[in-house]
């Protein structure tokens, strides 16, 4: 359901930014872990940091699935083709398809129990070793895919701004 305006209401705003900030920061810290040699140390204090800030996102992005579904989104911008339009909605449609997998993939994905920011233990859900490597590859191919709709968001959202299409406002 759209909304009779151009500009997301500022809870939708909050949970936009936090989720790019999240899955920016996991996704280039993950690759950066990914290409590059480090010390163990650090390795393990990013992948660390890494569970517990995307743990404690999980809640998060449930509250912005369902405030999405609740509020609607506004109003296209009338420059927008209808084809620009249908691509926008998969697009959306997919990155929050995409980010549950990566979530949902990457608790299952555990061999041990998590701790988050030294708060709370959250116990290992999978014991077999077949279900948790399941999981490792689903979790690695949905992190690669979000990675490059990501960049599509990014591409979209210049090509739109350089045309003079002002789409970045409705969510600043």
């Amino acid at each position: 359901m759209s909304k009779l305006t151009q500009k997301f209401d500022i809870t939708a705003k909050y949970l936009h930014w936090i989720s790019a900030f999240v899955i920016l920061w996991a996704s280039i810290s993950g690759l950066y872990i990914a290409f590059f040699e480090l010390e163990m140390h650090i390795k393990s204090e990013i992948l660390s940091f890494n569970v517990s800030i995307t743990t404690v996102f999980i809640p998060l992005f449930c509250w912005r699935i369902y405030h999405r579904i609740k509020q609607g989104t506004p109003q296209a911008h009338p420059a927008m083709s209808t084809l620009e339009v249908k691509l926008a909605h998969v697009g959306h449609t997919l990155l929050y398809v995409l980010v549950s997998l990566v979530l949902v993939s990457g608790v299952l994905m555990m061999d041990h129990d998590v701790t988050v920011f030294q708060l709370f233990t959250i116990p290992q859900l999978l014991q077999q070793q077949s279900s948790i490597q399941f999981f490792e590859t689903v979790h690695l191919y949905t992190c690669r895919l979000l990675a490059a709709l990501v960049v599509c968001h990014l591409a979209a959202l210049i090509k739109h701004e350089m045309m003079g299409r002002r789409i970045l406002k409705r969510m600043i």
